[in-house]
């Protein structure tokens, strides 16, 4: 069963305790401090190993009760919606526009998946949480994740969809850590400041599932790529669907991805993602992958599964755009 923990008071107490015995030695080489910031983290992460396998077709083949870590970047169009699932435990992180929630549903449920742990709307803008309001009235909800700041209509609805049905809504903070089995869910990010814009009040997770990591950035920019420092990770669902106000220079260098996933939707009125975000991506060293153009030149969704130690990677033909 999933759980769901606070960092306490002691987690400076803790962090100032680790920083003594790092500059004392006592970790040996393997860590190093970072003295612009006063914490203690890797030197580097952990290289795993990625492959990639033929593309699938069919979705139908697409088979999620497996012992393994399970987690789907979907083709909503120009929108965000992914999917992660370990054993019987669910997250859906957004869910795509008002036209795609119907669509989001029926994939969940002819999986079989009728009951999601957590559903997060990582923030108010309709090409994340339209369809949110679908997905809770179809589906048995844990808790609702949801940042403080957001307004308008579909922030509005998502909101009331769970208060009709009861469920829990919660407001995370930095810190708060969502537990499943042996995956780890870590909220990065969750600015609530006064006049924040929608986009920097995304909440952004950071997946630890032993010795893979995963970071999911929303629509963040780069006033949150500059709030903090970031652990390297093997996965990241890039910010903003590649916009130029998302992955600076300075963030990748950070969290160094092996992969990074950009769900954007094919020839967007925005022109995304931005010739200038690839262009920092590629000289990252990270290799992109893109879901309107998960096929050649033809879209779809990307499946990832992981055994905590390596990650597969499959390009498969799923369309959830409810304007296709």
């Amino acid at each position: 069963m999933s759980k769901r923990r606070k960092k306490s008071n002691n987690f400076i107490i803790t962090i100032i305790v680790f920083i003594f015995l790092c500059v004392s030695g006592y970790f040996g080489t393997d860590y190093f401090l970072d003295t612009s910031n006063n914490i203690a983290k890797e030197a580097s992460a952990n290289e795993v190993q990625i492959t990639t396998s033929a593309s699938i077709e069919n979705a139908d083949e697409v088979d999620l009760n497996n012992n393994k870590l399970n987690t789907i970047f979907f083709y909503v169009g120009q929108a965000d919606c992914t999917l992660i699932k370990l054993n019987d435990e669910v997250m859906l992180i957004d869910s795509g526009n008002n036209s795609d929630g119907k669509n989001v549903v029926s994939f969940l449920q002819e999986k079989g998946i009728t009951q999601i742990d957590y559903l997060v709307g990582t923030h108010a803008d309709e090409d994340h949480i339209g369809g949110i309001d679908d997905v809770i009235k179809s589906m048995e909800i844990g808790t609702f994740l949801i940042p403080t700041v957001g307004s308008g209509t579909d922030y509005k609805n998502a909101v009331e969809a769970a208060e009709e049905k009861n469920i829990p809504i919660e407001h995370p903070t930095i810190g708060d850590v969502f537990i499943f089995e042996e995956a780890q869910f870590e909220i990065m990010s969750a600015m609530e400041d006064e006049g924040t814009s929608d986009n920097n009040s995304s909440l952004v997770i950071e997946l630890t599932y032993n010795a893979t990591k995963y970071l999911f950035m929303g629509d963040a920019e780069t006033e949150v790529e500059n709030s903090r420092s970031w652990n390297k990770v093997n996965v990241l669902k890039v910010g903003h669907h590649g916009s130029n106000s998302s992955s600076s220079t300075k963030f990748l260098e950070q969290v160094s991805p092996q992969y990074s996933i950009i769900e954007v939707g094919k020839n967007n009125s925005y022109n995304l993602p931005s010739d200038k975000a690839i262009q920092r991506l590629e000289e990252s060293g990270t290799q992109i992958l893109r879901t309107d153009r998960a096929n050649g030149e033809e879209v779809g969704s990307f499946w990832l599964t992981s055994d905590g130690n390596t990650i597969d990677i499959k390009k498969v033909n799923i369309n959830l755009d409810g304007n296709s």
